[in-house]
């Protein structure tokens, strides 16, 4: 994700690029995001694993193919063209994904004693650089699994006890005039006019143009695209201290809302 939490994500921000005289903007420097101080997405995934099919109605796109641990191909995603999943036992799944046949991510989702709660260790190497975002994500349990279904059936939350590695954390920021630079460790980049016409987004499959509109002195707005599509927008506003960034994100390609929070390293 390029953004924390997920993913498979970082965040973004602005500059003070109302003041003509200010060469270097509000923002620049090195950003970390915060997942325990930030509010996950209230709306649940929801997947089913029964007779031997897997199937998530609120992936994007959907998917359904035989839990088999063979690879079946997948239409319409970005990050990966084959997905996989192989029941362990009675608590455990594993899932894994492929773009032209290379492995880009794996997952290992295990059930809680309670059934209330699931992790989710993860390696995400969607990113065409091929760096690694490790961590793993912890889901609270909305609805529960149908009758003769895998235990981890159901409607799931990800919660702010997710752990995720530095490199899927760390952002970096830059402005010189009304340009401003983004960088993360897993090569996600770019250059865009604030106020200006979406700019080329380079390193990310899923994510392919930005654009960024000045709505305040120490605050952006942000729209994401894939192609000419828009996929998500965040509106961005700096701490008065300067040294925290809340980002409020509504996810259009997931119909989710959530809250990100980062802190200035």
């Amino acid at each position: 994700m390029k953004r924390y939490a997920t993913g498979l994500a970082v965040m973004l921000a602005m500059a003070l690029a109302t003041t003509p005289a200010l060469a270097k903007g509000v923002f620049d420097g090195t950003w970390k995001g915060d997942v325990k101080a930030s509010k996950p997405a209230e709306k649940p995934s929801i997947i089913l694993l029964q007779a031997g099919t897997f199937s998530c109605t609120t992936c994007k796109p959907a998917l359904k193919f035989p839990a088999d641990g063979a690879f079946h191909p997948i239409v319409g995603n970005p990050y990966y063209d084959e997905a996989s999943v192989a029941v362990v036992d009675a608590t455990t799944v594993k899932r894994a994904f492929r773009k032209s046949g290379k492995t880009v991510a794996e997952a290992t989702v295990t059930l809680a004693a309670d059934g209330q709660s699931s992790s989710s260790a993860f390696v995400d190497r969607t990113a065409p650089s091929g760096v690694e975002v490790t961590g793993t994500t912890v889901n609270a349990r909305v609805a529960p699994a149908p009758a003769g279904a895998h235990a981890l059936s159901g409607a799931w939350r990800e919660t702010a006890e997710t752990q995720v590695s530095d490199t899927g954390l760390v952002f970096t920021f830059a402005q010189d005039g009304k340009t401003m630079a983004f960088s993360t460790p897993t090569g996600i980049s770019y250059a865009a006019t604030i106020d200006g016409p979406p700019a080329t987004v380079t390193g990310d499959p899923g994510w392919t143009k930005v654009a960024l509109k000045q709505t305040g002195p120490t605050t952006l707005f942000e729209t994401d695209y894939e192609g000419d599509t828009p996929i998500g927008t965040y509106s961005m506003s700096l701490s008065p201290d300067g040294t925290t960034m809340t980002t409020a994100v509504n996810d259009l390609k997931h119909g989710k809302t959530s809250t990100m929070v980062a802190h200035r390293q």
